[in-house]
């Protein structure tokens, strides 16, 4: 890619993300918010990896993985922050789910806490 070449960041919905944590493939939530936003509650099966984190902890998974993204809600930054980063250290497969934990919870799902 070159410079000014920015791939788009895909957004993904709650229905569209229901069904991919139903599909048997596996795939990355990451959970885009500080590590003690994701202690107190967290998507199940979502992985802690702060936006600002990303580059040093993307690393350690599968380029060919589908990542998908969430932060607080529609009005936090740092689920797309995350979601280019991915993109920079090349995974191919990544989408920002923007609602988010609010959206998550508001529409009844259940969450997990390290509490």
């Amino acid at each position: 890619m070159q410079e000014g070449q920015e791939q788009q960041v895909r957004r993904m919905t709650i229905g569209e993300l229901k069904a991919r944590m139903n599909d048997t493939r596996p795939y990355l939530l990451a959970d885009a918010r500080d590590v003690d936003a994701y202690g107190d509650a967290h998507i199940p099966g979502a992985v802690p990896i702060p936006a600002d984190e990303v580059d040093r902890l993307a690393d350690k998974y599968d380029r060919d993985l589908d990542v998908i993204t969430y932060c607080s809600s529609y009005e936090c930054p740092a689920s797309t922050m995350a979601a280019k980063e991915f993109i920079k250290k090349g995974f191919r497969h990544v989408w920002d789910y923007k609602g988010g934990i609010k959206e998550w919870t508001e529409d009844g799902n259940p969450v997990e806490s390290n509490r």
